[in-house]
């Protein structure tokens, strides 16, 4: 892996990365790789509670905009 960063000129970052065997599994770019398979990151769905969560909140002011926020985050965690 690290001959292969370097060749792509990519940094890792030293308090996210560890290189490892996958048995733990891992997450990357918001899903999570394991040898039972792929899946949203815990992290991903978190966040994406805790968004619209406050989108709900502001539709009592504002335009809606939770609906549209759930349909395309679904439209991409559907895309595993």
């Amino acid at each position: 892996m690290n001959e292969v960063f370097n060749e792509l000129k990519v940094e890792k970052h030293p308090d996210k990365t560890f290189i490892g065997r996958i048995e733990k599994g891992f997450d990357f770019l918001g899903y999570h790789f394991s040898r039972e398979g792929l899946t949203v990151a815990k992290d991903t769905l978190e966040r994406f509670v805790e968004r619209a969560t406050r989108l709900y909140e502001q539709e009592q002011q504002q335009t809606p905009l939770l609906g549209l926020y759930i349909r395309r985050w679904m439209a991409w965690a559907g895309a595993v």
